[in-house]
């Protein structure tokens, strides 16, 4: 039997008298398992802009004494990893420094070695044509002197 409120109601002996040891049981009716998969949550992924944009806004806040904590929250970032993005950017930037004078040292480094090479096979060839020359002069002189 099904109640108004959509419960079943069983009772082993309808009608008569219960005997002892059988009780009334009324159960909910069963549910079937939820069946959806659920997707699991992403982590937000941020861009660098946008980083770069969280941490400027945060230090001019700083300055002027603003209110970092309500502005955090409303970006829905926490105070450490606001922290964190401003060591890597002010790390980043040392590196960037660094990294971009070696890179061009580096460069510069190349293309004198290159410069070099050509210049000593040009002088190579130049000492090949002056010694070539001196033995042509002796050659002709020896036969001026012989006629």
């Amino acid at each position: 039997m099904i109640s108004p409120k959509g419960i079943i109601e069983t009772s082993e002996t309808e009608g008569a008298r219960r005997a002892t040891g059988v009780s009334d049981v009324s159960m909910p009716p069963k549910e079937t398992p939820d069946s959806e998969v659920k997707v699991p949550t992403k982590r937000p992924r941020h861009t660098e802009s946008y980083k770069q944009e969280v941490v400027s806004h945060v230090a001019e806040l700083r300055a002027t004494g603003g209110e970092i904590g309500s502005y955090l929250r409303s970006k829905g970032v926490y105070w450490a990893t606001e922290k964190k993005w401003e060591q890597k950017l002010k790390s980043k930037n040392k590196s960037v420094d660094i990294g971009s004078k070696e890179k061009a040292l580096t460069e510069k480094v190349k293309v004198l070695e290159k410069e070099l090479e050509r210049t000593k096979k040009k002088l190579e060839k130049s000492e090949l044509i002056i010694e070539f020359q001196k033995k042509i002069s002796r050659l002709l002189e020896q036969e001026e002197s012989s006629l």
